[in-house]
């Protein structure tokens, strides 16, 4: 039994000792990458709430074509935006492997989301290289490289969000 609560302590120990060692460490900025027509772009993952599949989508009548509707997950109502519609960017792309990005709660009451051609994974910045190329929308915040010379794009999604184009869906 004593042994037991030696063994116990000695963990309880080490555990505390590898939570302050890891928050010492400096924090990787880490972004979702997606692929939109060809191109990539990075999200902040505070700004998402989910990346789902693409469930059945309501069209809503007399709306932009880059705006394809309401969907509902899990009992909340999204509107839905095709962003390679939005950009003017009008490619094919593999139906399955199109994902939905839902913005998350920090963003407000804004319940929408971003269908995006596919999902690359995680990106950490600082394995990427600061890249000088011209940022020409205003929720463009940074533009990247990574060590394959792929260019990124990093998206603010909170001034996405706000952008007046981005919220007029009505003709």
């Amino acid at each position: 039994m004593a042994r037991d609560r030696t063994r116990l302590r000695d963990f309880q120990q080490a555990l505390a000792l590898r939570l302050r060692q890891a928050a010492e460490l400096p924090q990787r900025k880490s972004r979702l990458a997606v692929e939109v027509a060809g191109k990539g772009y990075l999200f902040d993952l505070d700004d998402i709430s989910e990346v789902a599949p693409l469930t059945e989508i309501a069209a809503v009548p007399m709306t932009r074509d880059w705006f394809l509707g309401v969907t509902n997950v899990r009992g909340g109502l999204y509107a839905v935006t095709d962003m390679a519609a939005w950009l003017g960017v009008h490619t094919p792309s593999d139906i399955g492997a199109r994902r939905l990005i839902l913005l998350g709660q920090r963003l407000g009451k804004l319940r929408a989301g971003l269908v995006v051609s596919r999902v690359v994974g995680l990106r950490l910045l600082d394995e990427m290289s600061a890249h000088d190329a011209p940022l020409s929308r205003t929720w463009e915040s940074a533009s990247w490289v990574d060590r394959d010379g792929i260019p990124w794009v990093e998206v603010d999604l909170a001034r996405l969000a706000i952008d007046p184009e981005f919220l007029q869906i009505v003709h």
